[in-house]
């Protein structure tokens, strides 16, 4: 029984060492509204920028977020969604199955009932 909890432990460990799925949502998506820019890297990372600087404002990661989910529906697309305690925040980022290139994003504040949701557009 010991050895069975110590594999299980070990296996949950082991998930917070690899980069997180995003669905393929790979490339940076700006949102002029804010000045703001998401990238979605193929490391698993999600680094929010401010568009005309560059500056970081903040990252993304494995161990920023939690209750991380992929959704793939036929229908609507790929769908990220997380929540990060850091930002008080709940995302969600839908990449459609059409041919365009936004990439709807939905934030759900803490202290709020009202969503900031926008599409936005791929940088190019």
């Amino acid at each position: 029984m010991k050895k069975l909890f110590l594999m299980v432990v070990l296996a949950v460990m082991a998930t917070g060492l690899f980069a997180l799925d995003l669905g393929g949502i790979k490339g940076t998506w700006t949102d002029k509204a804010w000045d703001a820019e998401w990238t979605f890297s193929a490391d698993g990372h999600i680094i929010l920028t401010l568009a005309s600087t560059g500056e970081v404002i903040y990252d993304f990661n494995d161990s920023t977020i939690q209750n991380f989910k992929v959704k793939a529906d036929t229908t609507k697309g790929v769908t990220i969604s997380f929540d990060c305690k850091d930002t008080e925040r709940s995302y969600s980022f839908t990449k459609g199955v059409s041919l365009s290139t936004d990439l709807d994003m939905v934030i759900n504040p803490d202290w709020t009932t009202t969503d900031y949701d926008v599409a936005l557009k791929l940088k190019k």
